[in-house]
């Protein structure tokens, strides 16, 4: 503060305003996030005697790959939620990116592939940036629209047919373990979010994304290049998701256009369950990896369990129900309101 500036009480109310808002946040994030372990625990100990083979480790090792790929997408939702937006586009990006790596390069090289496929879903990524950057479109709209666009150009490479693999990195990478345990998917989800915690907390970008979805119009004026920052969360969600992509093609044997489909609402929900505001500007990505094992363990127990697969979306609709309910319940109880 300058010599002689003077504060107003005005000033002070908007401080502490702004200081009790931040922390009713914080309150509403950690509240949902102990909803989200209370749903986890609850549906273990239900599997553990309603099907017991669910605790066998070959069943331990699908759900944690199941989770890895549903978390590496969601790690990349999460920054871009938090920032206020979010990406449709995923679903076919998560197709296209593959193919385009297997298309280039066949099974001549594994690793090769996979480094393609990251690049060629951040390039996607960078499409979605600048249109809704320099075409000024909204993120809905924009990823909507190339939701159709990169699903349909996936199925004119392929001509609507899935592209066998054969290599044996890229098969191995999909369906391998660890010391027999631990899926290399796993290990590959925690770089996802590794590089989304440095995003978030360790980087200067990490400030700009909370700013911006915090209040955008303050971010704006206080400075933050916006553009630039929606074409850099845009492109890791895209890069994040073609490693997702490469990942569901060596487990399946195949890269296909519609490999993951409703893989953007999966994302979306998981997100939002594990804590962060559809608002923007707070969030978790603990909440958010648990929320993609608690959707894993939900549909690998139904599996178990012989229940028709249209009941899996209820599930997961009623867990995305349940989880905003707590939110809810915590927004009313830290602002005193009913």
């Amino acid at each position: 503060m300058t010599p002689g500036a003077k504060t107003t009480p005005g000033g002070d109310t908007r401080g502490a305003a702004a200081v009790g808002a931040w922390l009713r946040a914080r309150y509403n994030v950690r509240r949902q996030r102990i909803g989200v372990w209370l749903m986890t625990a609850a549906i273990a100990l239900f599997l553990a005697f309603a099907a017991p083979h669910f605790y066998s480790l070959g069943n331990i090792r699908a759900v944690l790959n199941d989770t890895a790929i549903l978390g590496i997408g969601a790690a990349g939702m999460t920054v871009l939620i938090m920032a206020g937006a979010f990406d449709l586009s995923v679903t076919s990006i998560v197709g296209l990116a593959p193919i385009v790596a297997i298309t280039l390069v066949g099974d001549s090289s594994g690793p090769l592939a996979v480094l393609i496929s990251i690049v060629a879903g951040g390039l996607l990524g960078l499409v979605n940036g600048l249109i809704i950057t320099l075409g000024r479109v909204a993120p809905f709209v924009a990823t909507l629209g190339t939701l159709f666009v990169f699903g349909s150009i996936a199925a004119i490479i392929t001509k609507g047919d899935a592209l066998n693999i054969a290599n044996d990195f890229l098969l191995e990478l999909g369906t391998g373990n660890l010391f027999h345990f631990l899926p290399y998917s796993v290990l590959l989800m925690a770089v996802a979010f590794g590089v989304a915690y440095v995003v978030l907390r360790r980087l200067h970008v990490g400030r700009w994304v909370r700013a911006a979805g915090t209040n955008l119009r303050a971010a704006h004026v206080s400075g933050i290049d916006l553009h630039w920052v929606y074409v850099f969360i845009f492109v890791l969600s895209g890069a994040l998701t073609g490693l997702a992509g490469i990942l569901i093609s060596g487990y399946l044997a195949s890269a296909d256009a519609t490999q993951a489909p409703n893989y953007n609402l999966h994302c979306i929900a998981a997100v939002v369950v594990g804590g962060t505001s559809l608002f923007g500007g707070e969030g978790t990505l603990v909440g958010a990896a648990l929320a993609s094992f608690l959707f894993a363990m939900v549909d690998n127990g139904l599996i178990l369990l012989a229940v028709n697969s249209y009941w899996h979306y209820v599930a997961t609709g009623a867990i995305l129900v349940v989880a905003l309910g707590i939110g809810v319940l915590g927004s009313a109880e830290s602002t005193g309101r009913d």
